[in-house]
């Protein structure tokens, strides 16, 4: 089953960004992603989950442009541009995690977030959006934004 999860290669593009300008309806991260982006990914995610062991894949992400950030119309995104995505799963954790590393950003997840995120990039792929996803059970914590 690893062996799908090494095979899988990225098609389309996919987008991450932080807004300057911080209220509650532009705080923390907002993703997109083309239709063959969003199809990749929620290809990869049904592959790791169907894999059932740690494991991981890193993609890269599309430079945010104004004809992206402006479907929220939040104003300008922060000044930061990273490169890459590694997508981790291990299949215990309960949490969406995202992660600034470097270049990099690192988002974790398990077996309890796996089909939340799949239909976030479902929805996207088909056109929908302006909607978020739950990162933990803590009503609380911030949620990730799909555009």
């Amino acid at each position: 089953m690893a062996e799908d999860v090494s095979a899988w290669r990225q098609s389309g593009a996919v987008y991450i960004w932080r807004y300057s300008a911080l209220n509650r309806s532009r705080r923390g991260w907002h993703f997109t992603a083309d239709p063959a982006g969003c199809a990749s990914i929620v290809d990869l995610i049904g592959r790791m989950v169907v894999s059932n062991i740690a494991c991981h894949r890193t993609l890269a992400l599309g430079r945010v442009s104004a004809d992206i950030w402006e479907i929220p119309n939040f104003g300008p995104p922060k000044a930061e541009h990273f490169e890459k995505l590694r997508i981790d799963y291990l299949p215990g954790a309960a949490d969406l995690a995202l992660v600034e590393n470097g270049d990099r950003l690192d988002l974790g997840f398990g077996s309890t977030r796996a089909a939340s995120l799949k239909a976030a990039f479902v929805d996207v792929g088909i056109g929908n959006g302006d909607f978020g996803i739950a990162t933990s059970n803590d009503k609380h914590a911030e949620s990730r934004m799909f555009w």
